[in-house]
């Protein structure tokens, strides 16, 4: 896809030209297809990509400093900073891609292409338990410029999938923005277990014209050799840091975890900020559960996988709540 490839050049050349100690190459690939009973069959939130580029903060030395001045600390201590740079592109579509007209009872056609700022501070907070801030700005395009089109035509068209005939509905051309902020803690309860169990809670914000809501929830992990992180993020969540203090050959492990969402605003589901456009009303309460399972080996590569069952998002919403998969692939380089 074109939209792919231009977002791996760009990446490639932010990595080249910023010499990282050690940079993290983060893939995510989420899709409907991983959830769904029929691998035709795409509903609402369909697809994203998103490519990030993370450093340790002695690589934007300059910006951290400027950034450090600007950002509360909420508390926090013992600061580490990271910086980084972020590509992506959601895409979502209504349940019916054989109609061409509108669908006045389902979500538009919509599609988001952006590129953004990471910035985190990892310390401790209550009790020297570890916390980290993580924020994230990006700003982009809603509408026919986001490729969105391009993109799922083509895949569906290799793929032999049914031709989404509705696109000249989508939502209008919008510029975007998009502001996160997320807390997040790793509690070992028991902390001779610490390496085999931890909880992660965390609390969350959106503001923009893209999405504003809050978020609170957190994942329970089990397994062996716990990645002394905090946890795999989804597309919708600000970019995480890898950690890099104990160096096990091997970690793997489980994940369960559960987020609540309060949303007052969300272009994919109400439409256009600023023209008349296709939408339906936002439900203020959504939730998520999550499951899933993640490998790290010696702290250079982890696969980690999260299946994603969501509440209906949107007054009208018929049948089975939405799932979708997000697979991440983190590749960090040094040693």
């Amino acid at each position: 896809m074109k939209t792919t490839i231009l977002i791996s050049l760009l990446l490639a050349a932010t990595i080249a030209v910023a010499k990282a100690d050690p940079p993290t190459l983060i893939i995510t690939e989420e899709n409907d297809f991983f959830g769904q009973a029929s691998c035709n069959q795409d509903r609402h939130y369909t697809q994203g990509l998103k490519l990030a580029y993370l450093s340790d903060g002695t690589n934007f030395t300059k910006a951290v400093s400027m950034v450090d001045h600007l950002i509360p600390t909420f508390g926090l201590q013992n600061q580490d900073s990271h910086m980084g740079l972020t590509f992506g592109q959601n895409i979502y579509t209504p349940i019916n891609l054989a109609s061409s007209g509108p669908i006045a009872n389902d979500r538009p056609y919509a599609g988001w292409l952006y590129g953004g700022l990471v910035f985190q501070n990892q310390g401790t907070t209550f009790n020297c338990t570890p916390t980290l801030d993580s924020y994230e700005l990006n700003f982009g395009v809603v509408g026919p410029t986001s490729l969105a089109k391009n993109a799922q035509s083509q895949w569906h068209a290799w793929n032999g999938d049914t031709t989404p005939n509705g696109w000249q509905n989508q939502l209008k051309n919008e510029p975007g923005l998009d502001l996160k902020y997320e807390r997040s803690w790793r509690i070992a309860p028991f902390k001779n277990l610490s390496r085999f169990f931890d909880i992660v809670p965390n609390v969350g914000c959106d503001l923009g014209n893209v999405r504003t809501a809050a978020n609170a929830g957190g994942i329970l992990r089990l397994g062996y050799n716990l990645p002394q992180d905090f946890g795999t993020a989804l597309i919708d969540e600000p970019t995480k840091i890898v950690e890099h203090a104990r160096k096990d050959f091997l970690s793997l492990y489980t994940i369960v975890g559960v987020e609540g969402h309060a949303v007052a605003r969300d272009i994919f589901i109400e439409g256009n900020s600023f023209a008349d456009s296709q939408g339906v009303t936002c439900k203020p309460l959504v939730g998520d559960f999550l499951y899933g399972a993640g490998l790290r080996i010696w702290n250079h590569l982890e696969l980690s996988y999260i299946n994603v069952v969501r509440s209906r998002q949107f007054v009208g919403q018929t049948g089975s709540n939405d799932q979708f998969g997000s697979m991440t692939l983190k590749m960090t380089y040094g040693f």
